[in-house]
């Protein structure tokens, strides 16, 4: 496949950039305006940001996941390591390796795909991806990077260790107890509720999409959502997770069609057996057309909640079906006991989050993007669902006002400092906290500002390794972006010391942007 590479000795893997250009479709023509190299006559502009509610309201747009860059307009290679080739986790689309990030050192699954588009498919493409970044979520894999050569795609994904929904099930000694069957359909339905109300359909919902975090957690994340074949091509050839509106010709996708998939994976899980499958796939079509289920009679011994759910979440007729909302507001999911979690740190981290400035903001969501261990990422996924008890995917403010009151036995607390607190940490001004916003205020910033970290990032933004980070070189990580020339360097000023007062960032000086006083 051309992607094998030889390990390289620490200190070489800081120095390589890669820089090199495809020759394919530069995707930067579509996705982003090429970084103009900026005049220093905008050095003698006196321009405030925060006295600017235009200026402010374009870097709140930076907090907008869809407006950070995920397409790679260089080698694949040059920014990864394989380590290894996931066998068992083989699909007919491509084949899954085990990668390293040569410059973070951060673990990561690359999906290699056989590069069949045209350019024009290929364009279309890459903006979807784009646009489903904005899929924020402590159940949805996280997507990182995109590449394309001449013959591949490589999609790098978030790696859970602890495999798949089949391989914990296969490696379980006896089935699982409701309760952790509820708590694992409780999240799929979370995720699933917050990518409808985003507009889109994830279409590809099975238990080979369904990740466990760990082997001894019970924290699921979905994936299939960045599959290339289920735009252009009809190469499905798993149908047994497909609603029967979804074979009807020019059939266009709703979400329905997710609850109905859901509805599949949640009998397997009840009952250890697929409702529809067989060897033959006309024999499986035709269950499904019919709603013929297996296990007849083991179904009919479930209790009334299980019975209740998966009767209206497989109905014959789509419109019928319940929508992920109201799915979770079933009896069923009555039965998860409230998690012993503590969420107090993370509640305390947050009153004392200090935003300082624009600049200190756009820096920390890059560090956590690249930086932020997985164990920690998973812990505080586990926080962020505790606190978002509606599972819509956000932090209101009265979910948060709640919460303060209950885990910090303030009943006392003022809706004005919850509101202060929530103002700091609403970075994208939506009104509500994203997941992405939680782990940036919440995460142990002792740990993620340490002096390797801070160095593997700095050397990771300059580019041109002269030892000091542009605006030009911070744009790159951005698309869409509404900042002018003179607002980015007004950004940039904001990490300037006295004694240089260049418009750039050195090392020192990004110390002391992100430096914590706390």
């Amino acid at each position: 496949m051309g992607c094998n590479s030889q390990k390289q000795s620490k200190s070489e893997k800081h120095q390589e950039k890669g820089n090199e250009k495809q020759n394919l479709p530069s995707i930067h023509e579509v996705t982003q305006t090429k970084p103009k190299e900026i005049s220093k006559e905008f050095t003698k502009e006196k321009q405030n940001l925060n006295s600017q509610p235009q200026a402010q309201q374009k870097v709140a747009e930076l907090f907008e996941l869809e407006n950070q860059q995920i397409y790679r307009n260089k080698k694949f290679q040059s920014d990864y390591f394989i380590l290894e080739e996931k066998a068992s986790m083989q699909s007919n689309e491509g084949k899954l390796f085990i990668v390293e990030h040569k410059v973070t050192g951060q673990k990561r699954i690359a999906k290699i795909i056989k590069n069949v588009l045209t350019d024009n498919q290929l364009l279309e493409y890459i903006q979807y991806i784009q646009s489903i970044k904005k899929l924020d979520h402590p159940n949805i894999i996280k997507l990182f990077d995109v590449y394309n050569d001449e013959h591949h795609i490589y999609l790098v994904k978030e790696y859970c260790e602890g495999g798949n929904l089949i391989q914990r099930l296969q490696n379980e000694e006896s089935n699982l107890n409701k309760t952790h069957i509820a708590f694992t359909i409780q999240q799929m339905l979370s995720a699933v509720y917050f990518i409808h109300a985003q507009n889109l359909v994830h279409k590809n919902i099975q238990t080979k999409n369904i990740f466990m975090a760990e082997k001894q957690t019970y924290l699921s994340k979905i994936s299939g959502h960045e599959e290339i074949f289920y735009n252009y091509q009809d190469l499905n050839t798993e149908i047994s997770y497909r609603a029967p509106e979804t074979f009807t010709e020019r059939y266009k996708w709703k979400a329905s069609a997710d609850i109905w998939s859901i509805g599949v994976v949640l009998y397997e899980l009840l009952l250890g057996v697929h409702p529809f499958k067989e060897k033959h796939k006309n024999l499986t079509f035709q269950n499904i057309k019919e709603n013929k289920l297996k296990n007849d009679a083991e179904y009919k011994q479930l209790e009334q909640e299980a019975k209740s759910l998966l009767i209206s979440m497989l109905n014959q007729n789509e419109s019928a079906r319940p929508s992920a909302k109201e799915c979770l507001q079933h009896s069923f999911f009555k039965t998860i006991h409230q998690s012993s979690l503590k969420v107090t740190g993370a509640l305390l981290r947050a009153k004392n989050f200090q935003r300082k400035n624009e600049l200190k903001m756009i820096l920390l969501n890059l560090m956590v993007e690249y930086l932020l261990p997985k164990e920690e990422r998973d812990r505080l996924a586990n926080s962020f669902n505790k606190m978002d008890t509606d599972f819509d995917g956000r932090i209101s403010k009265k979910e948060l006002i709640k919460l303060y009151q209950e885990n910090l036995s303030d009943d006392n607390i003022k809706k004005r400092e919850v509101e202060g607190i929530f103002k700091k940490l609403d970075l994208n001004e939506d009104s509500y906290l994203g997941f992405n916003e939680f782990l940036i205020a919440t995460c142990d910033k002792k740990n993620l500002l340490s002096e390797e970290n801070l160095r593997i990032f700095f050397n990771k933004l300059d580019k041109d390794s002269n030892r000091q980070i542009s605006a030009n070189e911070l744009k790159v990580y951005f698309v869409k972006t509404k900042l002018t020339d003179a607002e980015w360097l007004e950004l940039m000023k904001l990490g300037d010391s006295n004694q240089e007062q260049n418009n750039k960032l050195s090392f020192d000086e990004l110390k002391e942007v992100l430096k914590e006083s706390e």
